[in-house]
């Protein structure tokens, strides 16, 4: 068993942003319960529809929402790392997740019962106006994914989808398959592979037994769609 630390042990490192922003005594009032665990890459966190017990805050993994369509097509809606959280229905009268979590990197998260976040939005009006913040930034994202995923080239949104994600971890390699990549782009993995080898070829990235290597990040903002531009600035006005 991995021995995870306490949110007490944490004050000084703490990766999630919307955590950090809590004083250690807040941390410890509001979430007297907050743990630590992990997940694995391609775990399942919720189903769609399922009742929310728990909110999660990343720390080192990152999590993708992903709509479900009956015919059992998947495409991701929005990518959530440590500027953000899982369980945003909670504070906003829900008690459902709408769409899948899956974990896209593996790594670890703050879990909290769902009504432990309820009764901390109720002590702390701060702490509530942060979470709504994220909320409206989230909100941006899934509008602006909606456009990208009809609007834009494969090329451009796997693109943006790989500085997204570099954006939300430590070091420039991260585990990735081409199914995945192509399930979290919704489109054929075919098409996802021609564009993961054009990249390669340019010398923006480099895949190797599965794991992608970031080389160039300037060559994939070139080649980016706006989107990506768009939605860091939506993020970078909660900080």
């Amino acid at each position: 068993m991995i021995d995870f630390p306490t949110p007490s042990q944490t004050q000084t490192n703490l990766r999630n942003s919307l955590l950090e922003k809590l004083s250690s005594e807040e941390r410890s009032d509001l979430f007297p319960s907050l743990e630590m665990i992990e997940f694995s890459t391609k775990e399942t966190v919720y189903a769609p529809r399922q009742a929310l017990s728990y909110a999660f805050f990343p720390e080192t993994c990152v999590l993708s929402l992903i709509t479900v369509l009956d015919d059992g097509t998947e495409i991701e809606a929005a990518t959530i790392g440590n500027e953000g959280m899982i369980g945003v229905p909670i504070f906003l009268g829900g008690n459902q997740m709408p769409s899948k979590v899956v974990c896209q990197i593996s790594g670890t998260a703050w879990r909290v019962s769902a009504d432990e976040l309820v009764n901390a939005i109720e002590k702390n009006p701060d702490f509530f106006l942060s979470l709504r913040r994220y909320a409206q930034a989230l909100f941006e994202l899934l509008a602006q994914s909606t456009a990208c995923n009809r609007l834009h080239t494969i090329e451009q949104r796997c693109a943006r989808w790989l500085l997204s994600t570099h954006d939300r971890i430590e070091g420039d390699t991260f585990f990735l398959t081409h199914e995945f990549l192509a399930t979290m782009l919704g489109v054929r993995r075919p098409g996802v592979s021609l564009v993961a080898k054009a990249l390669q070829d340019s010398g923006f990235v480099s895949y190797k037994h599965g794991k992608m290597t970031i080389k160039d990040r300037n060559g994939l903002e070139g080649i980016s769609c706006e989107c990506y531009d768009a939605l860091r600035e939506s993020y970078g006005s909660l900080s």
